[in-house]
């Protein structure tokens, strides 16, 4: 028997003793009733008992599997808000979570204080839905993974994924922007291949490559005579792509009669070949994407005003590569690895100098500058490893002298020693000037123990405070956390210690 909403329940399902018992006491912080589950199996059956209003659900666990769960879990209880955790987090597992109607999906490790905001934003969600009935189901998965690889584990990317997932199964117009080179095509394939229309035709068509006099009839076709040089009739984009989804790029360069056209076919679904007076009915899901400011050409009236809000139903804005820097390493290791599967190159990895060095790098051009840039290090590269000396020169000179930060830039990064004998001698100073100082630990907490650490091991003697330890402990965990913004697994690399240890030094000092 199922309980009442009267009371605010969560279920945490994982398979993490440490983990479940971590989030059991910080959500009793907040008169939550916590239920537990160790699999996805116990999981369901919880939930079916207790109709819980919030689950947590770990996606990767022994039996089923998070995203099986999930699925399951939609329709014991509809109305629940579904939490998706994982430390092995994807591109097609986030895009999938939301599809599958979670609430909202979080990476391992994660700040309990953040989990904890989260679930009370999924409480007051749940506690808003009527009880009117079952959803009607969450759209298939159509394909296993996406093509061309979209790559990103920052904040923003994620939020991208999620947006994808949210709207794929729908017939929603989305317009994308961003800078040139942020991926917008690989967006829209992404959307497509999500889609109920997945197995249907898709067409991108660039604006900015056809001629403005041909655009009409590569999009709509002509009659053959309609024009000079129109010998053959032939069948436009939107009328090939019926059924499917076409995707127009930098529609900010189509010329206004163009743009009268694509709007008739976006608001009443027809198209008139050109030199034809008969109208064709076409079913056509229409993606978008521009790198220009839309809204200040219809204040210039260079773009319709009805066009762009036809267009701009749901907007995704895709981050330039400078605004996520923590996705240049693994964009570099993507690259790399499709590299060796084509058998194009033989190069496997990236030297850590020579990574810091582009981790400080603007990237004017995005994703695609980097694509370019790794791929012509690769080539010159001489054996297994881009060194800096296999960068371009303007793109080192552009970097300026300034001294990369040790250690934060390589997190993520194709594994390697440090820069191999025979680099370019004048960059390499530069890049290793930054290395740490050479005194010993004990010549260093000597130099700590004349100030202020000194200072506060005197006071707490005069108090005749006997955890002396502990306060240190505490102090350098919570320094070491501070510095890797809160990621366990790489303050739990400074201090020494496993990220379970960390956990529980977390507990017990409630560093949460």
């Amino acid at each position: 028997m199922g309980s009442t909403n009267d009371t605010s329940s969560v279920l945490v399902i994982d398979d993490d003793n440490d983990l479940r018992y971590s989030l059991k006491r910080v959500l009793s912080t907040r008169q939550y009733e916590v239920l537990e589950a160790a699999s996805g199996e116990e999981g369901l059956k919880m939930a079916e008992k207790y109709c819980p209003n919030v689950i947590l659900l770990d996606n990767r666990m022994g039996g089923m599997s998070g995203m099986e769960a999930l699925q399951h879990l939609r329709g014991i209880n509809p109305n629940a808000m579904i939490i998706l955790m994982t430390a092995y987090g994807t591109t097609q597992t986030t895009i999938e979570a939301m599809k599958f109607g979670a609430f909202d999906y979080i990476m391992k490790p994660f700040d309990l204080k953040k989990i904890l905001a989260l679930t009370e934003s999924a409480m007051a969600a749940s506690k808003d839905l009527d009880n009117s009935g079952p959803d009607d189901g969450a759209a298939s998965v159509s394909n296993e993974d996406i093509e061309g690889g979209i790559i990103g584990s920052s904040v923003a990317m994620q939020e991208v994924f999620k947006m994808i997932g949210q709207v794929a199964a729908s017939d929603v117009t989305v317009m994308i922007t961003g800078e040139s080179g942020t991926g917008k095509e690989l967006i829209a394939r992404a959307i497509f291949q999500n889609s109920l229309r997945s197995q249907k035709p898709y067409i991108a068509v660039n604006c900015a490559a056809i001629p403005e006099n041909l655009i009409e009839s590569e999009l709509f076709g002509h009659e053959k005579g309609s024009f000079t040089g129109a010998t053959n009739q032939r069948i436009g984009k939107f009328e090939l792509c019926d059924g499917g989804t076409i995707f127009l790029d930098e529609i900010g360069d189509m010329a206004l009669t163009t743009q009268t056209k694509i709007l008739r076919a976006l608001q009443e679904g027809e198209i008139q070949r050109v030199g034809s007076s008969e109208t064709l009915k076409v079913n056509v899901r229409m993606l978008a994407a521009t790198n220009k400011p839309l809204e200040e050409m219809v204040q210039e009236k260079t773009f319709r005003e009805d066009l762009y809000y036809r267009l701009n139903v749901v907007r995704i804005q895709l981050p330039p590569l400078r605004e996520r820097r923590e996705d240049v390493p693994p964009l570099i290791d993507f690259v790399l690895k499709r590299l060796a599967r084509d058998s194009k190159v033989g190069v496997k990895s990236i030297s850590p100098e020579a990574l810091a060095l582009l981790n400080r790098y603007n990237w004017p051009g995005n994703v695609r500058e980097l694509e370019n840039l790794i791929y012509r290090s690769a080539v010159i590269a001489q054996g297994e490893k881009i060194l800096i000396k296999d960068l371009p020169a303007e793109v080192v000179n552009a970097i300026g002298p300034e001294k990369p930060e040790s250690g934060r830039l390589n997190a993520g990064a194709s594994s390697g020693s440090s820069e191999a004998s025979g680099a370019e001698p004048t960059t390499g100073e530069a890049v290793d000037a930054a290395s740490p100082p050479t005194d010993s630990p004990a010549e260093l907490l000597g130099k700590l123990a004349e100030d202020p650490f000194d200072a506060a091991y005197k006071a707490l003697r005069e108090a005749h405070d006997t955890n002396i330890l502990e306060h240190a402990e505490r102090a350098m965990i919570a320094r070491a956390l501070k510095e890797k913004e809160g990621k366990q697994v790489k303050a739990a690399e400074i201090l020494g210690m496993t990220r379970a240890t960390l956990r529980k030094r977390m507990d017990q000092y409630d560093l949460s």
